[in-house]
């Protein structure tokens, strides 16, 4: 009765993601347009202090979520942001639900300190299920924090990639008190790993790695044949060139995101005395953001999980001839991302916005 009662309901055409950065806020409008999905509004504004921190300005936040927001739209979609989200890729053996959800806290609980009844903790399955892997025999696995010992289907060769993540549990309905007094309700809380994965890697082709540039912290996800292997929080983003762009040039650190993001700089030594100058500033620090992709890249070979192309997105990712100097880092193809979903109008695309248009996708259903 219910599943009919929801049938005869209108269905949604207009959804709404929300990413909320170190220090901006920023929207993106979707509706559905004769059946594709259609980026009709691209918004964005300063966050407020403290954001993902236990010392964020409530009242800020909820004035900024109103601004951006709109009248029309209630219902959105928004994702955990900074140190707060914990997440790993690892390898289990085929289970049902009910057994992934126990093995799941086990795992947790390796490397959380936080006790799991403080953890909102959920699990995605990233492949398929073969013939032979459902006709995979039971094996026993012991579960120290109940003493008990179960039988689960699975194969010890044969497995299955899961993605665990976990919340502080606190911090979850936080948000969702925030967004409520703002007057929105929050529809889903998502992962930017997914959002990411359904702007640039749902198509099966070369393997992919999509580095999200963030001001304080990057994302990195690995996609083969459609699938998410890898997902990784770097912790270094485009603030350390903020730094040195501000310091360079004497002025404050909005300043110069706004000049990193307006190419009013460049990696590209032109010959110029003062763009050579600054183009060798930004040179000596992006070694930081460098080495740890590398590290993250060496152990996908390991894993025979190499990406063959690099893509970039966030608002570092404009900084001009960053994809060239990568691309000789690397010596990988590189270039920063078009999402594949239609705009009202294709110049509004920004790659500062990718997160937040994967995550209205979620609901849009693309």
């Amino acid at each position: 009765m219910i599943n009919l009662f929801q049938k005869l309901l209108p269905r949604k055409n207009h959804f709404m993601g929300i990413d909320i950065g170190a220090y901006e806020i920023k929207a993106a409008e979707i509706k559905i347009i004769d059946g594709i999905p259609e980026v009709v509004s691209l918004r964005r504004c300063p966050a407020s202090p403290g954001v993902w921190t236990d010392q964020l300005d409530e009242e800020s936040l909820v004035l900024a979520l109103k601004e951006i927001a709109g009248p029309d739209l209630k219902e959105v979609i928004t994702c955990v942001g900074g140190e707060k989200l914990v997440s790993r890729l690892i390898r289990l053996p085929r289970m049902s639900d009910k057994e992934m959800e126990s093995a799941a806290k086990f795992e947790i609980e390796k490397f959380v300190p936080t006790p799991v009844n403080q953890l909102i903790i959920r699990y995605v399955r990233l492949d398929q299920e073969t013939e032979k892997q459902k006709d995979a025999p039971k094996i026993k696995i012991f579960i120290p924090r109940t003493g008990e010992t179960k039988e689960i289907s699975g194969n010890t060769e044969e497995g299955q990639n899961v993605l665990l993540l976990a919340a502080p549990a606190a911090t979850i309905y936080r948000y969702h008190s925030i967004f409520s007094r703002a007057g929105m309700v929050i529809t889903a809380v998502d992962l930017k790993a997914f959002a990411l994965w359904r702007v640039f890697g749902r198509t099966p082709g070369d393997t992919t790695a999509i580095l999200d540039l963030g001001s304080k912290t990057s994302h990195l996800v690995v996609v083969q044949e459609g699938l998410i292997q890898f997902n990784r929080l770097l912790p270094a983003g485009g603030e350390i060139l903020t730094g040195a762009i501000s310091e360079h040039y004497g002025v404050e650190l909005q300043e110069a995101r706004q000049m990193k993001e307006e190419a009013a700089v460049t990696l590209d030594d032109q010959g110029e005395p003062g763009v050579s100058q600054i183009s060798r500033v930004l040179k000596e620090v992006l070694p930081d953001i460098t080495r740890e992709l590398r590290r993250s890249l060496d152990y996908c070979v390991q894993e025979n999980i190499p990406a063959k192309k690099l893509l970039l997105c966030g608002g570092t990712s404009k900084l001009t001839g960053l994809t060239d100097y990568l691309q000789d880092a690397f010596e990988l193809p590189v270039d920063v991302g078009i999402p594949g979903v239609e705009f009202s109008d294709p110049a509004t695309y920004d790659p500062a916005y990718a997160v937040a248009i994967g995550l209205a996708l979620r609901e849009a259903g693309a």
